[in-house]
């Protein structure tokens, strides 16, 4: 770090070593990585689905009873709440300034991801395995 810097830094910064978004990098990057899982898993996802003649809930059932496209529709889902629950925490930290109410948005959207993610991997194992 150069010295020019350093002395716009308040004290603790300087000791931890963090700048004023503190931990705000990995967030973003999280963010850039799973927008990158989104695209090609997404983009699979709909060209397979938009080949189909008819598309009725059975179709899709068997569609998903092959491995590699449960595996793929699995990791669009994950990615695709992982993503949606980081830019509601942005939009949260940005807009609702009240801590207390903060906090808890930000755990109930946590939370509702992880139902999510949970139901998704029911459902599709309920799918491939009966």
């Amino acid at each position: 770090m150069n010295q020019q810097t350093n002395n716009y830094q308040s004290d603790m910064a300087k000791v931890k070593g963090l700048g004023s978004s503190k931990s705000g990098f990995g967030h973003w990057w999280m963010q850039r990585m799973s927008a990158i899982v989104l695209i090609p898993c997404g983009l699979y996802v709909l060209f397979s689905l938009a080949a189909f003649d008819v598309l009725n809930a059975q179709a899709v059932i068997n569609w998903l009873t092959q491995p590699v496209n449960a595996a793929v529709t699995l990791l669009f889902v994950l990615a695709g709440s992982y993503h949606g629950a980081l830019g509601i925490q942005v939009v949260l930290e940005d807009y609702v300034h009240n801590h207390a109410v903060n906090l808890t948005l930000r755990i109930l959207t946590q939370l509702l991801m992880i139902v999510m993610m949970l139901a998704s991997i029911y459902a599709l194992a309920t799918i491939l395995f009966g």
